[in-house]
């Protein structure tokens, strides 16, 4: 389990800092952001950061699990935990929902003390959702569950056995739950909320992975194969059924911006693609050459901003995709975040440096 556990620690290392080398040393006031603080000693694992009210969530690498204050970095609460930190903590009203290295699940209260702790699935870093004051995930060796938040008890598990194929995180609208699954091929399952029933499935035996994402328009569906060949589709909630279609070698690490009329997301081969929700076509397109993005595409006060792999924090229009500016970094830039107004970008290296 040790050698696990620090495996996979290097790995989301490696991935969320970024690659290449910089030998320019960053200074702390730039033309388009500053420094708001630095604290090393937290040692943030960047892939558990995640925000709340003014709060900041996240883990380190000794067990340590904090919740900071974001504009200044006081630490308002402290408590070990076995919490995996390469998936971020689900956060649902007043608990802190922790996926351990077993895969067992503890959900905490506000002061860190422990409420109750279930036997999970490794299925359960992917699938763990909150939806209406209840949790879905796969638990206690049955699969794909509904979970009852106050008390981590089952009300019904899928019938499909979903515990030997790889689920991910499911999507909501209404009484239907959409969960994807990839063994040999992707497949999507629309289901019953109440009661677990499955109520249609699509099958796409040309693709291996998939995510589903909540539009206006309909369940949109990302496919790709071996991270090469890739294909965006527009299902109807209600039965299924292809709303319009489109190839695309989408990035499925990362969910798209949705954006009034538009879905923006990354590519594989380095790109930044903006679609008429609609219909599919194509609006604008960013070719970012020699990088690629490496977090979240964020919308903040009529443009776009996101991180690479080379480390560059980039500012673009979000109606037409022209970069207002590109700022190197010394660490990996993980999603921005927007608070009271602000956008905030913590990197690799325990910072937090604001828009100016």
């Amino acid at each position: 389990m040790k050698i696990l556990k620090y495996l996979l620690l290097l790995t989301s290392l490696v991935f969320i800092i970024g690659c290449g080398k910089k030998t320019k040393i960053l200074n702390d006031n730039q033309k388009y952001v500053k420094l708001l603080w630095r604290n090393k000693q937290f040692d943030w694992m960047p892939s558990s950061l995640i925000s709340k009210n003014g709060n900041l969530y996240f883990s380190d690498l000794k067990n340590n699990f904090y919740v900071i204050k974001l504009n200044n970095g006081k630490v308002s609460l402290k408590f070990k935990t076995d919490y995996n930190p390469i998936n971020q903590p689900l956060l649902s009203y007043e608990n802190i929902l922790l996926r351990e290295y077993s895969s067992d699940l503890s959900c905490f209260d506000t002061i860190g003390k422990l409420k109750w702790k279930i036997k999970g699935e490794i299925n359960l870093r992917k699938d763990l959702a909150e939806n209406n004051n209840f949790l879905f995930g796969s638990i206690n060796e049955n699969g794909f569950s509904k979970i009852n938040l106050s008390d981590g008890k089952s009300i019904w598990h899928l019938p499909k056995n979903s515990n030997i194929t790889l689920t991910n995180k499911p999507a909501f609208f209404n009484d239907f739950i959409y969960l994807g699954l990839s063994e040999h091929y992707a497949n999507l399952l629309a289901i019953n909320n109440e009661n677990g029933k499955i109520i249609w499935e699509r099958e796409f035996e040309n693709f291996d992975n998939l995510i589903q994402i909540k539009t206006k328009k309909g369940l949109l569906v990302c496919l790709t194969k071996n991270f090469e060949n890739g294909k965006l589709i527009m299902l109807d909630f209600e039965n299924g059924k292809e709303i319009w279609s489109v190839k695309l070698n989408c990035d499925i690490y990362y969910e798209p911006c949705l954006l009034n009329e538009n879905i923006i997301l990354s590519t594989n081969d380095n790109k930044v693609i903006c679609l008429n929700i609609s219909n599919g076509e194509v609006n604008w397109s960013l070719d970012l050459k020699n990088d690629l993005v490496e977090s979240k595409i964020i919308n903040y006060s009529g443009n776009l901003y996101f991180g690479t792999m080379n480390r560059n924090l980039y500012s673009i229009k979000n109606q037409t995709g022209k970069i207002n500016f590109k700022q190197e970094f010394n660490y990996g830039i993980c999603t921005p975040i927007i608070e009271n107004n602000k956008i905030y970008f913590p990197t690799g290296g325990s910072e937090i440096w604001m828009l100016k």
